[in-house]
């Protein structure tokens, strides 16, 4: 259990093309972006978990405002969304994950089929 709450806003899912591994070729894949007041940047990394799945790549906004992962795999509907620095600083977004909210991948998304 984390000994400090971070508080959290709101999240924001949209489908987004990734590179493939070994950089061949393009993956889908489900960007999720997460807002606060603010996020620390810490010597440990943040991790942004969407049901029992940890985000890929999780990187934080300049302004400190906005943390964005990526999922290769879409999570179910009604995760729960959970932002953690180890044991030390936790928070749960109040509002679930929903298939529902993902915006569709952008048409200049580079080469969409």
């Amino acid at each position: 259990m984390a000994r400090n709450r971070l508080p959290l806003a709101h999240f924001l899912a949209e489908r987004v093309l990734m590179p493939g591994q070994n950089g061949e070729g393009h993956v889908d894949a489900i960007r999720v972006i997460v807002t606060a007041p603010h996020f620390p940047q810490r010597a440990i990394m943040p991790e942004l978990i969407v049901g029992p799945v940890a985000a890929e790549r999780v990187t934080i906004s300049r302004d400190q405002t906005r943390m964005e992962g990526y999922l290769h795999d879409l999570p179910e509907d009604g995760a729960r969304i959970l932002v953690r620095y180890g044991d030390s600083l936790e928070g749960e977004l109040d509002t679930l994950f929903s298939h529902d909210r993902i915006l569709p991948i952008r048409r200049d998304c580079g080469d969409i089929p």
